[in-house]
């Protein structure tokens, strides 16, 4: 019954959004309540640009708080709601993207400010613009990143955003020098390495994707290395070969 009178109110609450435009800077604080679960965000909510500098207000003053992550998290899937052609959402959404590794090289100490999960939404959602600007993102998260979930994201998204000869060259690259088979025999008790390979076999996948015939030498090189890999990355090697255009 309290779940039910949470979605009706919602329901008033997305009408007083759409009526009144005051309203969607105002009243957003409502959904970014901790009494607000995130799927009860309504999926009609359409905002514009202008609830911009409230969502990175908000972003801004959750950093270092406790239970942060989930207003965090509900902050960049607001910020998929806004509807404007050109908006400014997806720079906003690169900088949440990149604060983990922006963090990174301002201090040796490793403390995770910003969700995983936020990171990931906001690079799905980035993939969305087609917008090759991008690229550098992704591939810096792909290098510097500590997180496996961020890096796997950003490695799949790179064929929407296009820019093969950026991509492509570092993709090979970190395949065969931060990723590749040059290593010990893959120990699955070693949790870096497990969630290194798993990156891994997500850039051998989008490999595959791209098709790019210049993966050639490097994913053979894989396949012919299985002992330094997980089967399931062996497995995406094969197949990303079958891919390639001639």
């Amino acid at each position: 019954m309290k779940k039910n009178r949470v979605f009706l109110f919602l329901s008033f609450f997305v009408l007083a959004l759409t009526m009144n435009a005051n309203a969607q800077t105002e009243n957003l604080g409502f959904l970014l309540s901790p009494n607000i679960p995130t799927e009860a965000i309504p999926k009609e909510l359409k905002l514009p640009d202008a609830v911009l500098p409230f969502l990175k207000t908000e972003f801004n003053n959750s950093i270092g708080k406790q239970a942060s992550f989930d207003v965090q998290f509900k902050i960049v899937k607001i910020t998929t709601m806004i509807t404007n052609a050109q908006s400014q959402k997806y720079s906003f959404l690169n900088d949440i993207v990149l604060w983990e590794v922006r963090s990174a090289s301002k201090s040796a100490q490793k403390t995770i400010n910003v969700s995983p999960d936020a990171r990931v939404l906001a690079i799905q959602s980035i993939s969305i613009s087609s917008n090759s600007n991008f690229v550098s993102t992704m591939l810096a998260v792909l290098e510097r990143d500590d997180n496996y979930k961020t890096r796997a994201a950003a490695a799949k998204i790179l064929p929407a955003l296009g820019n093969n000869e950026l991509i492509v060259p570092k993709l090979l690259d970190l395949l065969r020098n931060q990723y590749g088979g040059n290593r010990a025999k893959f120990d699955e008790s070693d949790q870096k390495r497990f969630d290194d390979d798993r990156v891994a076999q997500a850039v051998v996948e989008t490999l595959g994707e791209l098709g790019d015939a210049r993966a050639f030498p490097v994913l053979l090189q894989l396949v012919m290395s299985p002992e330094t890999h997980r089967d399931d990355t062996i497995k995406a090697g094969w197949d990303a070969m079958k891919k390639l255009k001639w």
